[in-house]
């Protein structure tokens, strides 16, 4: 992140497995104001947002583990390639005994490679969608999705 440890007071929104980062993001554009008056350093607030940001996922990450009764944490996205995400993610899954994977910055760029994996791996294993069934879903939530692609 930043050299910064200063926390300023920011929107936390988790409710199970839904986050929110739209109070957040409008506080912290709101605290833009008090940066220029000199109030709070932008430091402080840069270090705020993504330290609430970061510990809302690696929250949400450990009741995953929690529910499913895993053991196995891997980080993508770009997202994934934060350092500041890793150690939190890291420490959470050290306390867990749990597996961290973080696979190299160049593969979690890329969600369009992601995707194409996933669509490779749901084609070998005789997944199809007709073309008149496609459909976007913007609002579907990825606990909804059946996973009929793994033997496990």
């Amino acid at each position: 992140m930043n050299n910064s440890k200063k926390l300023i007071e920011l929107p936390y929104t988790v409710k199970g497995m839904d986050l929110a980062f739209s109070g957040l993001l409008t506080s912290s554009t709101k605290k833009i104001e008090e940066v220029k008056e000199g109030k709070i350093k932008q430091e402080d607030l840069i270090y705020s947002a993504l330290h609430n940001a970061f510990a809302m996922l690696t929250e949400v990450t450990e009741r995953a583990l929690a529910h499913t009764e895993k053991n196995e944490v891997i980080l993508g996205g770009g997202v994934g390639c934060s350092k500041a995400l890793q150690e939190m993610v890291g420490i959470m899954c050290k306390e867990r005994n749990a597996k961290l994977f973080i696979p190299p910055n160049s593969v979690m760029v890329d969600n369009a490679a992601q995707i194409g994996w996933l669509g490779a791996l749901m084609y070998s294993s005789g997944a199809r969608t007709p073309k008149s069934k496609l459909a976007i879903l913007p609002k579907q939530r990825t606990d909804d999705v059946k996973v009929t692609w793994r033997k496990d």
